[in-house]
C-alpha cells in the first residue's frame, strides 16, 4: 500500500511538471536610459493583467536585463519603473515568447541635475521598509577592500573596531545573504565580511523596519545581494590580502561558480592566518583611597578555515531547489598578560600591590550548517519551503598563573576546560497569493535551539595537585522552542504603497544551572503588529511612514549565572531571571532627489542591561544583568551624496540620537537624557591611469548610558585601487585609523559609588594590501563582457 501511494504522488507530480512545461511563456527585455542608452541596473519590473492587477514582478539585474518564465499564455501589461525616471507601460501580446528588446525610460525633468548612477539612477533608493544601495560598478565603493569597508559608507550604519555593526545608533542588525538569514556565528560572520570583496556584491538592502514576515528578534536587517554571473560555464575569483600593524595577518579566499541551464554549483574556500591585538585598561580610585591601574594585553593567533558549498537546481521554470552547506573552523591561541598596580595617592606614589595574571588559552570553534530551500510557482500563487540545521561547537582550555609581588601567599595556578555546544533547527513555509491590487503573504516557522555549557576550573592545591574548584565551575543548559505565524497584506491604493501585518510568536524556554540547582522555565505569547506606507509626492519626492513592534530575548551568555572574568578582580555574571524586552518604533522618512531624511522615535520596555557592583573590602568589581523599567529613544538621520567634479564624488551621513534610560541604582532612579551625534562620509577621487583614491572618516560625539559617560570616537581611513588586464586583476592598498585615534573610553557617572574609568583598544590602525583575480571560461563570453562593460559604466 505505501508503494502505491508513493507511485500515485510521483505520477501526480510528473503530470503537474508536464503541464507547467507545456503551458508557459517567456518574456524578456532590458531597461535602458533614453538619453544615454546605458542599461538601468535593478529597475523594478512588473507583469500586470489587462485590468492592471499584479501577476508577478522582479528587479532587473546589474545591466538592466530581466526575464520572466512560467507565465500562462495570455495578454499582459509590462510596467517598468526606476526612481528618477518616468514609468513605462508596454502591452505584451499573447504567445509563447516575447522579447521587448531595449525599453527606453525617460529621465524625469526634475532629476536631470541630480547625482546619478549609470544613465541617471540614484545610488541609494528608499523603499517602504528599506534602503537599497547599489554596489556593483559604483565608484564610491571601488577603493573598498572588503564588505566592512562598504558597510561603513552606507547611511545609518556604524562599524566598530571589533567589526560590530549598529543601525540607527542602537540596533544590532541580522545578516542576510540573498534574502535569507546567514546561519553563522559572530566570529564566522566577521571573517566572511572581511573576505567578501565589493565587486562580489550587487546591492545591499538595509531594512530598518522589518515586516511581519521576519522573526520577532530581527530589529534590523542587512541583506547582501551577491553578484551572480548568468553566463553558462565556469568562473572564479582568487583574492588575497595582507595586513600589518604590530602583527601580520593574511586573508585568502577562492570563489568558483559552474553554471548550466538547469544546475548551478558554487564554492567558497577561505583561510585567515596571523595575529590580532586587543588591549584593555582601567583606572580606579579604591575605597581605601589607593589608586589601582589595570592593563591587559591580548595578542591572538588565528588559523581559521572556511568552506561554503552551494547548488541550485531548476526542476523547470516554475520550481527550484537550492542546498547550501557551510563549514567553519577557528583555531586560536590567546596570550593574555594582565597587570594590576595598586599605589597610594601621594605625589610620589608608594606601591601597595602588584599582581600579575597570565592566561594562555586555546579556543577552538567548529561550525556546520546545512540549508535546504524550495520555491515554486503554482498558477497565481507562490510557495517557499526552507529547513536549516546549524551546529556550533566550542572547546577551550586555559592555563592561568596569578601572582602578587608584595604578598607571597597569593600565587595561584588554575586550569580550565570548556565544552560548549549550540544546536539550532528551523523549518519555515511562506506563501504569496495575489488578490485585487495587491497580495497576501502568510507563513509559519518553528525553531528549536539548545545550548549545553560545561566549564570546569581546577586549582593547584597545597600538595601541588590540581583539584576541582566548585566555586568557579559550572554546568548550564538552555533550551528554547519558538513557534510563529504571520499574515500580511501588500498593495497599492491611490498611488500609496502599503504593507500591514501581524506576527504571533509563542516561546517556551528552560534554563538549568547545576551549580545552584536552579531551573527557570518561561512561556509567553507575543503579538507583533507592523505597517508601512510609501507615497510619491512627485517624480523625485517620496514620503514613508512605518511602525514595528519587535522583541529581544535574552541570549545564553546573558542568562548563564556564571562568572566570566576580565581580570581576577573584574568579571560579569549572567542572570537566568531576565525577561525579554519589547520595542515599539515609529519612523518617518522623506526623500527628495538624492537627499534622504529619516526621523524615528520609540520606547523599549524591560530593556536588558548590566550594572556594576563594587565590594569595598575585596575591591572586586562585578557586572550583573537585569531588566530596566524602560528607555525612550529618538533619532534623526540625513544622507546626501554629491558629485563636486567629474573626478570627485562624496557621500555624507549625519545622525543625531537621543536616549533616556530609567535606571534604578543604589536607591536612586536615574533619568539622564543622553544626546549623541555622528558624522561619517567618504571622498572618492578618480585619478589618472585608472586609479581610484578614497578618504573616509567617522566621528561619534560624547555620550554613554544611564551609568557611564563615553568619550568621543573618531578615525580616518584611506585607500587606493587600480584595475589591470581589462578588469580581471584588481589591486588595492588601504590604511585604516591612520592616526591611531580609535579608542572606546567609559567613565562612571557617580564617583561617590564607583570612581573608575576603563578603555578598549582594538588595534585598528593597520595597512592592508590586496589582490583579486577573476578567471574562468564561459560559453557566452561576448554577453558576459557586454554586461561587465555596462556595470563599469555605472557611475555616480
Amino acid at each position: 500500500m505505501p508503494n502505491l501511494v508513493q507511485r500515485t504522488l510521483l505520477t501526480c507530480l510528473f503530470l503537474l511538471s508536464l503541464t507547467s512545461l507545456s503551458a508557459q511563456i517567456r518574456i524578456t527585455g532590458r531597461a535602458t536610459d533614453k538619453t544615454t542608452g546605458a542599461g538601468i541596473p535593478f529597475a523594478a519590473v512588473k507583469i500586470l493583467s489587462p485590468d492592471s492587477v499584479l501577476v508577478t514582478g522582479q528587479m532587473a539585474d546589474s545591466a538592466g536585463s530581466f526575464s520572466f518564465t512560467g507565465l500562462r499564455p495570455a495578454a499582459y501589461l509590462l510596467e517598468l519603473s526606476a526612481l528618477g525616471y518616468e514609468t513605462l507601460h508596454a502591452p505584451v501580446p499573447p504567445g509563447n515568447a516575447w522579447s521587448a528588446g531595449n525599453l527606453a525610460l525617460t529621465p524625469a525633468a526634475s532629476m536631470l541635475a541630480e547625482v546619478t548612477i549609470g544613465g541617471g539612477r540614484p545610488a541609494i533608493q528608499r523603499q517602504a521598509d528599506r534602503i537599497t544601495v547599489q554596489i556593483t560598478g559604483n565608484p564610491m565603493f571601488r577603493a573598498a577592500a572588503n564588505a566592512f569597508d562598504v558597510l561603513r559608507k552606507v547611511p545609518g550604519l556604524e562599524v566598530d573596531g571589533e567589526g560590530g555593526i549598529l543601525i540607527s545608533g542602537r540596533n544590532v542588525p541580522v545578516l542576510f545573504i540573498d534574502g535569507r538569514p546567514a546561519q553563522m556565528s559572530a566570529e564566522e560572520i566577521r571573517q566572511y565580511l572581511r573576505s567578501l570583496r565589493p565587486d562580489q556584491i550587487a546591492s545591499i538592502d538595509v531594512i530598518t523596519q522589518p515586516s511581519a514576515r521576519y522573526d520577532a528578534e530581527f530589529k534590523a536587517i542587512i541583506d547582501l545581494k551577491l553578484r551572480r554571473d548568468q553566463s553558462l560555464g565556469w568562473t572564479g575569483q582568487l583574492s588575497s590580502s595582507l595586513q600589518q600593524n604590530q602583527y601580520t595577518q593574511s586573508d585568502n579566499s577562492l570563489v568558483m561558480h559552474y553554471r548550466t541551464r538547469q544546475l548551478t554549483w558554487s564554492t567558497r574556500m577561505g583561510y585567515v592566518g596571523g595575529y590580532t591585538i586587543y588591549r584593555y585598561g582601567a583606572l580606579q580610585h579604591l575605597s581605601d583611597k589607593n589608586i589601582q591601574r589595570t592593563r591587559t594585553n591580548v595578542p591572538t593567533r588565528h588559523d581559521n578555515y572556511t568552506l561554503h558549498l552551494g547548488a541550485e537546481y531548476r526542476l523547470n521554470d516554475n520550481h527550484r531547489l537550492e542546498a547550501v552547506f557551510r563549514g567553519f573552523r577557528s583555531n586560536r591561541r590567546t596570550f593574555t598578560d594582565n597587570t594590576i598596580h595598586t599605589a597610594t595617592p601621594a605625589e610620589i606614589p608608594e606601591p601597595v600591590a602588584f599582581t600579575r595574571f597570565r592566561n594562555n588559552g586555546r579556543p577552538v570553534q567548529n561550525n556546520l550548517t546545512a540549508d535546504l530551500r524550495y520555491s515554486g510557482n503554482f498558477s497565481k500563487w507562490q510557495l517557499e519551503l526552507a529547513a536549516a540545521a546549524f551546529n556550533i561547537g566550542n572547546r577551550q582550555t586555559e592555563d592561568i598563573l596569578y601572582s602578587d609581588d608584595y604578598d607571597a601567599r597569593l600565587p595561584g595556578h588554575w586550569k580550565t576546560a570548556l565544552e560548549n555546544d549550540i544546536r539550532i533547527r528551523t523549518a519555515q513555509a511562506d506563501a504569496t497569493i495575489p488578490a485585487g491590487n495587491g497580495k497576501w503573504n502568510t507563513g509559519i516557522r518553528a525553531a528549536f535551539n539548545s545550548t549545553r555549557n560545561d566549564l570546569r576550573y581546577d586549582t593547584l592545591g597545597a600538595a601541588q595537585m590540581f583539584l576541582p574548584d566548585s566555586s568557579r565551575s559550572n554546568n548550564f543548559k538552555y533550551d528554547e522552542r519558538i513557534v510563529a505565524a504571520y499574515v500580511s497584506r501588500n498593495g497599492t491604493w491611490n498611488k500609496t504603497q502599503y504593507s500591514i501585518g501581524l506576527r504571533l510568536e509563542r516561546t517556551h524556554t528552560i534554563a538549568r544551572s547545576e551549580q545552584g540547582l536552579q531551573t527557570t522555565e518561561r512561556r509567553y505569547l507575543s503579538w507583533l503588529p507592523s505597517f508601512s506606507l510609501m507615497h510619491p509626492l512627485s517624480a523625485d519626492q517620496q514620503l514613508q511612514l512605518s511602525f514595528t513592534r519587535r522583541m529581544t530575548r535574552p541570549n545564553f551568555s546573558q542568562l548563564n549565572p556564571f562568572r566570566f572574568y576580565y581580570s581576577p578582580l573584574n568579571y560579569w555574571v549572567g542572570n537566568p531571571q531576565l525577561k525579554p524586552s519589547i520595542t515599539n518604533t515609529l519612523s518617518i522618512s522623506y526623500t527628495i532627489r538624492t537627499l534622504s531624511l529619516t526621523l524615528q522615535a520609540g520606547r523599549e520596555e524591560d530593556p536588558m542591561a548590566r550594572y556594576p557592583e563594587y565590594n569595598r573590602e575585596t575591591h572586586v568589581l562585578e557586572y550583573l544583568g537585569r531588566n530596566l523599567p524602560y528607555n525612550d529613544f529618538a533619532g534623526a538621520e540625513v544622507a546626501f551624496p554629491a558629485r563636486v567634479r567629474p573626478w570627485w564624488r562624496m557621500q555624507n551621513n549625519f545622525g543625531l540620537y537621543y536616549t533616556r534610560e530609567i535606571n534604578p541604582y543604589h536607591g536612586v532612579t536615574y533619568k539622564i537624557p543622553i544626546l549623541q551625534w555622528t558624522v561619517s562620509g567618504s571622498q572618492v577621487f578618480t585619478l589618472p591611469a585608472g586609479i581610484t583614491a578614497d578618504i573616509s572618516y567617522n566621528y561619534r560625539s560624547k555620550g554613554g548610558n544611564g551609568l557611564y559617560r563615553s568619550k568621543h570616537i573618531y578615525k580616518i581611513d584611506a585607500g587606493l585601487q587600480k584595475s589591470w588586464l581589462k578588469g580581471k586583476l584588481q589591486s588595492g592598498l588601504n590604511v585604516y585609523d591612520m592616526f591611531d585615534t580609535y579608542r572606546v573610553v567609559f567613565t562612571f557617572r557617580e564617583k561617590q559609588i564607583i570612581d573608575n574609568q576603563l578603555y578598549h583598544w582594538f588595534g585598528t590602525r593597520r595597512a592592508v594590501a590586496s589582490l583579486s583575480w577573476r578567471f574562468g571560461q564561459s560559453t557566452y563570453k561576448a554577453d558576459q563582457r557586454k554586461r561587465q562593460e555596462e556595470e563599469n559604466r555605472v557611475s555616480m
